[in-house]
């Protein structure tokens, strides 16, 4: 199965945590930014984000085989969270390293 680009987006409290989850259960490389999101679908959002019209949040990224990511998502289910936790998958095309 071919490999996947696997992200999470939570609040940013939960990024560090989920992050150091994904490390431990996946042994892969994981990176933690964190993401200012504004729109209009606030039902992720407190009050002080939807008066403001803009969300905190951080992105948990790593790549992974396909066939790993329906335990990977079931792992983040598990964890305790401060909030919600919005994720995709994305297909990698090709991936390298340049030295």
């Amino acid at each position: 199965m071919p490999d996947m680009m696997l992200t999470f987006y939570c609040v940013a409290a939960d990024g560090a945590p989920l992050a150091q989850a994904m490390r431990d259960e996946s042994g892969g490389i994981v990176h933690l930014r964190p993401e200012t999101v504004f729109g209009r679908d606030f039902s992720d959002a407190c009050t002080a984000e939807q008066v403001a019209g803009q969300l905190d949040r951080a992105a948990v990224a790593l790549i992974v085989p396909g066939n790993a990511v329906d335990a990977l998502v079931a792992r983040v289910a598990a964890l305790q969270r401060s909030g919600p936790v919005r994720w995709q998958v994305t297909p990698v095309l090709a991936a390298g390293r340049i030295a």
